[in-house]
């Protein structure tokens, strides 16, 4: 459960929201590997609620290596495991990696 109060100039709101806790343990896993990995120096970030392949991205610039993480509970099943390696098959090989500011 989520308590949230948001102050206005007169008058303050209080919102309570529950929180699916499946949602809640995938984003404490994604938020420990992150803080693991900014600890070792490097830089990471979760792509919050993006139902994409990846949920978390490392890049080590010591190792020059970049790693695209999809956060599953540790009971998941070995077929999902294989098909979700199908699904990020592509995501695997060398890439040319550019830095912008815009």
């Amino acid at each position: 459960m989520i308590l949230l109060m948001i102050r206005f100039k007169y008058f303050s709101v209080i919102i309570l929201h529950m929180v699916n806790k499946s949602y809640m343990k995938g984003y404490r896993k994604e938020r420990s590997i992150v803080n693991r990995a900014r600890a070792r120096g490097c830089l990471s970030f979760r792509s919050a609620g993006s139902h994409s392949a990846v949920d978390v991205v490392i890049v080590d610039r010591e190792s020059r290596e970049i790693q695209l993480i999809q956060c599953k509970p540790d009971d998941i099943k070995s077929s999902e495991v294989k098909r979700l390696l199908k699904e990020g098959e592509g995501l695997d090989g060398q890439y040319t990696v550019g830095f912008y500011v815009i």
